[in-house]
């Protein structure tokens, strides 16, 4: 398997998911209460974004996984937590990366700014195999608005 395609196809679905201002076709899982899920086909390629918001407090989690010809090839991991009040903009700086084709751990550009809010992604490692941590912090009052730790690894490839 040839890990640019791959990575075309993740970047393909991504800008069709969560992210977007519609926020993708969400399912539910009857296995996984309180997960929703946007489930993304195009000819052999398959993504499958689940992920789960504690409805008593803000810390969420979730999976992105590609399967091709229904083998898993490539998936990411992410938890942490994120204000309701920076979602949006939560969203537009992964869609900056997303619609540029921009692998940055899977996740928005080392910095994005709009008005009082920055998001900064420090990330580690490419496509293959990666690790890192996105924020997002409000810089009049310092005040941390959201977080996500995340990683993810190429299935693949055979370890080197």
């Amino acid at each position: 398997m040839d890990t640019t395609q791959i990575q075309a196809f993740f970047f393909k679905a991504m800008v069709e998911g969560w992210a977007t201002t519609g926020g993708g076709q969400k399912i539910t899982i009857p296995q996984m209460p309180g997960y929703k899920a946007i489930d993304f086909k195009d000819g052999d390629f398959r993504l499958l974004d689940c992920y789960c918001v504690n409805p008593h407090s803000p810390m969420s989690a979730g999976t992105t996984a590609i399967w091709y010809q229904g083998n898993p090839v490539w998936m990411m991991s992410y938890g942490g937590f994120y204000t309701d009040s920076v979602i949006a903009f939560l969203k537009r700086a992964l869609l900056k990366t997303y619609k540029a084709s921009q692998f940055v751990g899977g996740r928005g550009p080392y910095v994005y700014t709009e008005n009082d809010l920055v998001y900064t992604n420090r990330s580690s490692g490419d496509f293959n195999r990666f690790s890192g941590r996105e924020e997002v912090l409000n810089t009049q009052t310092g005040v941390l608005l959201g977080f996500h730790e995340y990683s993810g690894i190429d299935l693949s490839k055979i370890p080197q």
